[in-house]
């Protein structure tokens, strides 16, 4: 795999190259004989311009179709139709099948070819895709241009030097570019060889193994992050040999899932029963306030006979969802048993959890339970107590548990303090 990697990479680099360069072989010709093209338009219409600048100087008339016959005859008489100017020691030349039609500044026709008669006059279209000829940057006259551009001979050895300059530029460059390739395409290989060998030794188990590239590339960067990532799982490694603690971990986990409801992922009453304790002992010893709220899902033997049990656990887990996004950090949330659910809130009165409580409530209410059954509606009581007697709680459990009860008589999804 790793030879047919030095291939591709070798093969990519050749094929840029001579991608690049054939690109350039087919732009350049076209470049020049847009060059010669535009030199020779330049020449033909400086001799325009002076055949123009002449005629003026004889007739005082310049513009209309008698003026134009009036050219056309003057340069006849003169031996200059069709306009060809001097360009024996120019370059680029022209043939018999290159051509202009030449107007005046208004547009009549006083040199003909191809289509167009003389003394016509080109419409404005027209006009504009003609070259406008100027004298001392004045208008006097427009130039349509058409047919075969041929190359001469000097234009062809031109055009021969620079595609012998470009093959022998492109051989130099692929000989470079397969050097480089074979180069650094083995000390890439070499490098990954390296890499490969070490991850290898890591799956059998030996650890300590270092992979040296210098270097900043993205090579380099990949064998120092394996050195790092091998350095670290050789120190992890060690230090578990080295101690207890996986098992630790393994009986804190344990622990933890003994304290969890396993429908809702909330707490157990075991783990509220610990933290009530703690908690309510902590506010009378420090007269600070406690709120207990308990809270039930109003009428759930009848979502579990409507709509099923599977239903019924599916709006459970919704609930602790609902409240857990609500509650605070320090606050404890657990399931008390079936229906029913606790919130320990520290630090908080009565007044100030009625607050809390309620916006639970109302989320609960307003979540949309059609999602789980067409015609499910859920709500939910609570009952509220701050109650702190020296009797572990219990006033404040049975406190809570009456103001609960009071909320479903007076007609459930309300909360009672």
């Amino acid at each position: 795999m790793l030879n047919s990697l030095r291939t591709k990479l070798t093969l990519s680099m050749l094929i840029t190259s001579l991608a690049a360069i054939s690109v350039m072989a087919l732009i350049t010709p076209w470049l020049l004989e847009q060059r010669f093209v535009n030199e020779a338009r330049e020449v033909h219409f400086k001799g325009f311009v002076r055949a123009i600048e002449e005629f003026r100087q004889d007739h005082q008339e310049w513009g209309g179709r008698q003026s134009a016959l009036l050219i056309n005859q003057y340069l006849s008489n003169r031996q200059a139709a069709p306009i060809r100017p001097a360009l024996s020691d120019q370059r680029p030349t022209v043939s018999n099948s290159f051509r202009f039609v030449l107007t005046d500044h208004q547009g009549f026709v006083f040199l003909p070819f191809f289509e167009y008669e003389l003394g016509q006059q080109l419409s404005a279209e027209q006009l504009q895709q003609a070259n406008p000829l100027t004298l001392d940057g004045e208008l006097v006259g427009y130039a349509l241009g058409g047919g075969e551009l041929p190359l001469t001979d000097q234009d062809k050895s031109y055009l021969l030097i620079q595609s012998r300059s470009m093959l022998i530029g492109a051989a130099a460059g692929l000989a470079v570019t397969l050097l480089l390739s074979l180069t650094m395409g083995s000390q890439l290989v070499k490098h990954l060889q390296a890499l490969t060998r070490a991850a290898i030794e890591m799956s059998k188990g030996n650890l300590n193994q270092r992979v040296q590239v210098e270097g900043k590339d993205e090579v380099a960067l990949l064998a120092r992050e394996f050195n790092r990532m091998a350095q670290e799982l050789n120190n992890t490694y060690a230090e578990l040999k080295a101690s207890n603690e996986t098992i630790k971990a393994q009986a804190e986990a344990m622990q933890e899932l003994s304290l969890r409801d396993e429908l809702t992922g909330l707490h157990n009453r075991r783990y509220f029963n610990q933290q009530f304790r703690l908690m309510h002992h902590q506010a009378i010893r420090y007269q600070d306030a406690l709120a207990l709220a308990l809270g039930d899902i109003d009428n759930f033997k009848q979502i579990n006979d409507r709509f099923s049990h599977h239903i019924g656990d599916a709006v459970l887990k919704q609930v602790a969802v609902l409240m857990q996004k609500e509650i605070r950090e320090a606050d404890v949330l657990a399931r008390y048993g079936g229906e029913e659910f606790v919130i320990l809130m520290a630090h908080t009165d009565k007044r100030q959890a009625e607050g809390l409580i309620d916006r639970i409530r109302a989320k609960v209410e307003a979540w949309p339970w059609h999602q789980l059954a067409s015609e499910l509606h859920v709500t939910i009581s609570f009952g509220i107590s701050d109650k702190l007697d020296s009797d572990l709680g219990h006033s404040m459990l049975v406190e809570a548990d009456n103001r609960l009860y009071q909320a479903k008589d007076l007609g459930r999804n309300r909360v009672c303090v």
